[in-house]
């Protein structure tokens, strides 16, 4: 004989071909627990329903047939008479098998259970990428913050030692400097020693040159913030994107995922659409007949774009932006570690783009 099994909120419920019920176990009267046995039901066989095939089959029924598509159970296709029938009359069925007490009690007991699923499913929708996505936004504005503290820093102090201002270039040195020595005449850098007793700026008074130094400490922890964060994105970047990190590297890796969205939606796009990522407004205008047709976005940043010839930048940008596609579906769908051999393929490549460059030149003079 055959059964069907059905598994619903409260309970698996087995029936014949007749839609008759031949056993009912509910689940404990508790959303959180029903809704995990619910979702659970949906990819395998669980406890409860090969508890009830044993019970079953001592009644003699020898063919088990499931609502849904499990490994290893056989299936009914879609509006199967006997699942029909039960979510037809789930309500009644709860009511008459005393699971719950009234329709209210069941409307209340589903929208529980519902609510549950729905956290489980935001749960499962959300990958670690969001962890890249979240970290790389945090570098980008703390690169704002301190591109806008530091012009203020360097004009506060521009104040009292101009000199410096003009000559220390790297922000962070400055900030550094002005940090650990305050006063201009404890400075002990040899491009600065002989303009510190002939300044042409201003003295300042103690509690000035404290206040500056408060600021400029504080530049120097986003510096410190900066370096953790670029640590925690090249880790995880290693943990979830590793083909695409040895291709691009790590902030390119980070921005590529960024901008797409997600390291899925990166992974499923085409590679021309991979190329022009950052280029949308160039696109845009291209698209409206304004300007010409980008070549690259945030490509270009990378040194295989970014040191070649004007002329082949265009090409390598779309030989690099073929394998960076292949790399992120690598590490989307099958997890396999390949980033060196397509690092060292992707350098051959670029090698033959700029050597075909030199034969081109070596036939045009001798044809002179």
């Amino acid at each position: 004989m055959k059964a069907y099994i059905v598994t619903t909120f409260f309970g698996t419920i087995a029936g014949d071909e007749k839609n008759k019920i031949i056993l009912l176990r509910s689940f404990p009267k508790d959303p959180e627990k029903m809704a995990e046995k619910l979702k659970l039901s949906e990819m395998e066989v669980t406890q409860e329903e090969k508890n009830l095939m044993q019970e079953l089959w001592k009644k003699g029924y020898k063919e088990f047939v499931f609502a849904v598509r499990k490994s290893g159970a056989k299936h009914s296709e879609p509006g199967n008479a006997f699942e029909n029938y039960v979510r037809e009359n789930l309500r009644n069925i709860a009511i008459e098998r005393k699971l719950v007490k009234d329709q209210i009690e069941f409307n209340q007991l589903l929208t529980k259970v519902n609510i549950e699923l729905t956290k489980v499913k935001i749960k499962k929708s959300i990958s670690r990428d969001i962890l890249i996505i979240n970290a790389n936004s945090a570098i980008e504005e703390i690169d704002k913050s301190i591109n806008i503290f530091i012009e203020r820093l360097r004009e506060w102090y521009a104040v009292y030692f101009p000199e410096m201002d003009r000559i220390i270039s790297d922000h962070e040195k400055f900030a550094r400097l002005v940090t650990n020595f305050g006063e201009r005449k404890n400075i002990d850098v040899p491009e600065l020693n002989q303009f510190k007793e002939k300044s042409s700026g201003i003295d300042l008074l103690e509690e000035d040159i404290k206040t500056i130094q408060l600021y400029s400490s504080k530049i120097l922890e986003l510096y410190r913030l900066r370096e953790n964060l670029e640590k925690y994105e090249e880790k995880l970047l290693k943990e979830l994107a590793p083909n695409l990190r040895d291709l691009a590297g790590n902030a390119l890796a980070a921005k590529l995922i960024s901008k797409a969205g997600g390291l899925d939606k990166l992974a499923r796009m085409a590679t021309s659409t991979v190329q022009l990522i950052g280029a949308e407004k160039a696109l845009f205008r291209f698209l409206h007949g304004k300007g010409k047709s980008p070549k690259y976005g945030i490509l270009y940043s990378h040194p295989l774009v970014q040191n070649s010839p004007m002329e082949h930048k265009g090409k390598i940008a779309r030989t690099l932006a073929s394998k960076l596609s292949i790399a992120a579906k690598i590490d989307f769908y099958s997890k396999e570690y390949r980033g060196e051999k397509m690092k060292n393929e992707l350098n051959a490549r670029v090698k033959e783009i700029l050597s075909q460059k030199d034969e081109r030149r070596g036939n045009n003079q001798r044809k002179f």
